[in-house]
């Protein structure tokens, strides 16, 4: 369904560069994704893990088609991403800090605005996620601004799931979250993907958040992939390791 080959990306100068040296011209490059390569088929999920700034939202960038490669390919069902972006993102949603949601405005206000843009949008399905996540119906009409971090990530859930995606791209969802929220996240997250026929892909630098739910685990580190397995073969290679470790034995490996 979704695959990634020999991947290549790097900031443009207008984002992430630097001079040289004082007094020169030209600029260089501070940060790109180097030779990335997965698969990931329906149904499935994949861990994404590194630590901050190893290139995870990057990634994610590229995969929803909001970053263009610099070379390599992503493709979703055969289809190129940055080529079929508005039509394959009918297909993908997601989850992140960098929401697209308006502060001021109330859930429903933000549902009615932003749930036009996808075909298969349905307020009803969001409606029946809100109450199982927790809402009161009255909670409708808060602004987007008035939630709490967690209740955020839940509203921002239960939009994407209303989209009814084939593929869902979840970016650090529990970065902000206490110890208990985090995990009751993870609960629900696990409930739900057991029910959808999705595939999805969630970053995180928290080896425990893969350890029940991730199918596979891609393993980063500036920009670059250390590893691409399934979760049985990294627990027997490398056993239940916090994420400095495991770098460090994926490093001397290479």
């Amino acid at each position: 369904m979704l695959e990634v080959k020999n991947l290549e990306f790097s900031y443009k100068k207008k984002e992430k560069w630097y001079r040289k040296k004082k007094g020169t011209k030209g600029y260089e490059k501070i940060f790109g994704l180097h030779n990335i390569n997965f698969k990931l088929e329906k149904g499935y999920l994949m861990g994404l893990l590194g630590f901050n700034g190893s290139g995870k939202s990057t990634l994610m960038n590229l995969l929803c088609g909001v970053y263009i490669p610099d070379g390599g390919s992503v493709t979703f069902h055969g289809e190129e991403v940055s080529a079929h972006k508005n039509e394959i993102m009918q297909k993908v949603a997601m989850v992140s800090d960098d929401c697209e949601f308006l502060l001021y405005r109330t859930l429903v206000e933000n549902v009615r605005l932003f749930g036009i843009l996808y075909d298969e949008y349905d307020e009803a399905l969001w409606r029946k996620y809100m109450v199982q996540f927790g809402f009161r119906v009255g909670d409708l009409e808060l602004c987007y601004d008035d939630l709490s971090t967690g209740q955020k990530r839940k509203f921002q859930l239960a939009f994407a799931l209303a989209r009814k995606p084939e593929l869902l791209l979840l970016d650090e969802p529990t970065a902000s979250l206490d110890p208990h929220a985090r995990v009751e996240w993870m609960e629900l997250l696990l409930t739900l993907i057991g029910k959808e026929e999705m595939s999805v892909i969630l970053a995180t630098h928290l080896t425990s958040e893969l350890d029940e739910v991730a199918d596979y685990i891609l393993v980063m580190k500036d920009g670059e992939q250390l590893a691409f397995l399934d979760r049985e073969e990294m627990v027997d290679r490398y056993g239940e390791m916090e994420l400095a470790d495991l770098m460090m034995e994926l490093d001397e490996e290479k």
